[in-house]
């Protein structure tokens, strides 16, 4: 079965305005739909992965993959510079360069 959730690592543009990043395969477009749902796959420091999805995608997900956390999406949810919130419940927040190892961004 090939995933239906973007490649870890490939960069997408963030608008601030989250829509469904799921494909049917590979070379399909976008569902494009509002995301509902923030899927954290990983969140390994250095190595965290994340999608946007919609209601129908996220029950795929469900199904056929194992995740570390979900929240429903917001605006922060697409926006860069924002970090993943483990407090229940999880949430993303704007992240300072304070909050990032030797200053970073």
């Amino acid at each position: 079965m090939t995933s239906p959730f973007p490649e870890p690592g490939r960069e997408v543009a963030r608008t601030g305005n989250p829509r469904c990043g799921s494909k049917a395969d590979s070379n399909a477009p976008t569902c494009g739909a509002p995301a509902t749902w923030h899927v954290a796959w990983s969140l390994t420091p250095g190595g965290a992965r994340f999608s946007l999805v919609c209601d129908e995608h996220l029950v795929q997900a469900q199904t056929n993959y194992v995740y570390a956390d979900r929240h429903p999406a917001e605006i922060a949810c697409d926006m860069p510079g924002t970090g993943w919130s483990l407090a229940a419940p999880s949430r993303c927040v704007a992240v300072s360069s304070d909050d990032l190892p030797g200053g970073a961004r």
